[in-house]
């Protein structure tokens, strides 16, 4: 089982909870992807726990930190994340995120060039230039409605619903990937769904920006393409290495599908970082 201990830390008004494992060891910041929490990588925490001190925060909006006012855009979460490793006293940590996190593992590394050893990407919810084109499309933006109001509907369910809904469209994933998923779907605030796009400036235009080593984790059902994924490559300006890996067999969430070829692409990444 994972031993953490539970914090709050004020930036700059708003309070955010977080999760730490601790330890004299580097310190490995994970990010987790729209309406999970922080315990949603509790799998893989484990398996970083050994060699890191693992910060699982939760990003606002999600889990038990503040709710989304009125000031609130994605740069929030930026700003937030680059506070919290100051603020912890956090010395180059390693970034991962997922989906939503992985969106805000790239703005950190643009914007506070200096903060990570590296960065790892699973799935980023990367937005293209015909993506940001499409926005307004009326059969967009009715989608967009349907998937938020399905979402709302979670905290209106009891747990244990929530849980079997879980196990009944993800039967591939773990009881210890269900149960935090199915906890943080009750905790997270609609509200994160008012804005259509999860951040609005393209991946081309962020990619030649990022300057420390970086491992893109892709899967063959996700959303970031292989089309997208060599691009991104192209793209590449740092002298630091840039690599990434498709996954087969899974979709979005690939280390809750695939979680043995997830494992396989961290840890060969993370053994070609300087100590």
């Amino acid at each position: 089982m994972l031993k953490y201990t539970e914090g709050y830390l004020r930036l700059d008004g708003i309070s955010i909870h977080y999760y730490r494992i601790g330890g004299n060891k580097p310190p490995f910041v994970l990010l987790h992807g729209a309406t999970d929490n922080g315990l949603c990588w509790t799998p893989a925490a484990e398996l970083l726990a050994e060699r890191y001190d693992v910060i699982m925060p939760d990003a606002q909006g999600h889990g038990l930190s503040a709710r989304l006012g009125k000031n609130f855009t994605f740069k929030s979460h930026t700003e937030q994340v680059a506070g919290l490793a100051m603020g912890l006293g956090l010395n180059k940590p390693i970034i991962m995120g997922h989906s939503m996190g992985a969106g805000t593992a790239v703005n950190v590394a643009v914007e506070y060039p200096s903060l990570p050893k590296a960065i790892i990407l699973e799935d980023p919810a990367w937005v293209t230039p015909e993506s940001l084109e499409s926005q307004n499309d009326p059969e967009k933006m009715k989608q967009h409605e349907a998937f938020m109001k399905a979402l709302a509907g979670f905290g209106k369910r009891t747990l244990g619903e929530v849980i079997a809904e879980g196990r009944a469209q993800n039967p591939r994933w773990s009881e210890e990937e269900i149960i935090p998923w199915a906890q943080a779907k009750r905790q997270f605030d609609p509200a994160l769904f008012s804005m259509m796009a999860i951040n609005s400036r393209s991946y081309e235009e962020l990619v030649p920006k990022i300057t420390c080593p970086t491992l893109l984790i892709i899967a063959d059902g996700g959303l970031v393409t292989e089309a997208v994924a060599k691009n991104a490559a192209k793209l590449w300006k740092s002298k630091q290495p840039f690599k990434w890996v498709q996954i087969k067999g899974a979709g979005h969430n690939i280390r809750r599908e695939q979680f043995e070829e997830f494992q396989k692409a961290l840890f060969g990444f993370l053994k070609t970082l300087p100590a």
